[in-house]
């Protein structure tokens, strides 16, 4: 077997032609990833449908719970039977599940159920494809062309999932009828079946050799990989305090300011224009700036825009424009970090221990994002907090309240910056 990567026995043409591929098989398959991970869709459903805030908060947990417990059986699955099988079930199954949520007002009092229903059978299976896609892609992408290739990638896709967005909104006004709801949720499922032709159609190296199915031979290996696991820990209470901002402030909006729903889905796009921003950047810029730099910009344009919620009290055009600049600034952080989450983690993972490696990472990013929204939604579903309170001869709200521990959250998590090797070596190159 040749010690030379596969990537580089493919002729520039055929590497060209398999990234433009898998391009195609995101914009097929984002549409129901924005679907439930944006949740400003799902949310809109689910009122409708005559979901609680709590019942609508629970929903945007589903992706990272269903990652914790999954992801790493899934990277063991997709070693044991291959990557092809593994994503044929994913993409199939979240057909299924899409069709359900759009059968959800035939169901009555249980329609809600039915939508939790769809978002569980999707998010469930969308592990196997997660546990699949960066192996693929390694494939036919030489090391020197990741970073570009993922910001270009994701750019595209955040753009036509941008403009979808600013067209349903601007078609729904403030009372989007249900068969439109329905006709978003078939063209998504409809699209993943997309993302799996596009799929079957990348190669696969020949004499590449099946990890092992082995996970007490596989965990280990990630365990003990100190750069890798330092970089998880940093990742998961990262997600822990920003996650749970952008649902949360969309039901906020939705609850209590009594803000239309199409103005909802268009702050929703101006959220993904901020990441097609973020993928921009990455792409003009990040090869002049190291990783290190990248992850320190990421969190204090987090820490900012978070906390640019804090004052978010009203439904006038100021409260709005604030909402639309801190949405737009979340979507950039999103984007930065979907990036610097993806080459980290081919960057970090041992040779033959990549499938484990994205498993093991994911799962850590997962963990911190359920941790957020759980939190989030037992306090909205006990009553803890008081609607109101007083504080200095201002009226704040118990969204403000959350909004507050979010900043804290990211403070606290600054400490934790020179633990993560990207930025250890800064310092390092600094003494």
């Amino acid at each position: 077997m040749s010690n030379i990567p596969f990537a580089e026995t493919l002729s520039a043409e055929k590497r060209r032609s398999c990234r433009n591929t898998a391009i195609l098989s995101t914009l097929l398959g984002c549409i129901s990833s924005q679907i439930v991970e944006s949740n400003a869709i799902i949310v809109l459903f689910l009122t409708l449908l005559g979901g609680s805030e709590s019942f609508s908060m629970f929903s945007s947990s589903l992706m990272s719970l269903s990652g914790i417990l999954l992801l790493i059986p899934c990277a063991v699955f997709a070693a044991k039977c291959g990557i092809r099988i593994t994503y044929s079930i994913s993409c199939i199954a979240g057909f299924l599940g899409f069709c359900l949520i759009a059968c959800a007002p035939y169901c009555g009092t249980w329609g809600k159920y039915a939508v939790i229903s769809g978002c569980a059978v999707y998010t469930l299976t969308l592990n196997f494809y997660a546990s699949t896609w960066y192996p693929l892609l390694d494939n036919f992408l030489k090391a020197e062309e990741r970073t570009q290739f993922f910001s270009r990638m994701r750019f595209i896709y955040m753009l036509f999932n941008a403009a979808l967005l600013f067209l349903l909104g601007k078609c729904a006004g403030s009372n989007m009828p249900l068969w439109a709801f329905q006709a978003v949720f078939l063209l998504a499922g409809a699209g993943l079946l997309g993302r799996k032709i596009c799929m079957d159609h990348l190669p696969l190296d020949p004499d590449m050799q099946r990890e092992s199915a082995d996970l007490r031979k596989t965990l280990p290996i990630c365990l003990h990989n100190s750069p890798l696991m330092s970089f998880s820990i940093y990742l998961c209470v990262f997600y822990m305090a920003f996650s749970a901002a952008l649902p949360l402030s969309m039901i906020y909006m939705k609850k209590s300011l009594c803000i239309a729903s199409g103005t909802i889905v268009i702050l929703s796009a101006v959220h993904l224009l901020g990441k097609l921003a973020g993928f921009f950047l990455l792409g003009r810029f990040g090869k002049y700036c190291s990783m290190g730099i990248q992850i320190i910009f990421t969190h204090v344009l987090a820490l900012l825009s978070v906390g640019a919620l804090l004052f978010l009290s009203g439904g006038g055009t100021k409260e709005l424009i604030l909402a639309g600049t801190a949405f737009f600034f979340m979507g950039t952080v999103n984007a930065l970090l979907m990036c610097i989450s993806a080459v980290g983690i081919l960057e970090l993972a041992m040779k033959g221990n990549k499938l484990m490696a994205m498993a093991v990472v994911s799962t850590f990013v997962y963990a911190g994002t359920a941790a957020g929204t759980l939190l989030i939604t037992f306090l909205l579903k006990e009553g803890i907090l008081k609607n109101t309170w007083l504080l200095a001869g201002k009226v704040f709200t118990k969204f403000q309240f959350l909004s507050a521990i979010f900043v804290l959250g990211l403070l606290l998590s600054l400490l934790l910056l020179p633990f993560v090797p990207a930025v250890a070596e800064i310092k390092k190159k600094k003494s």
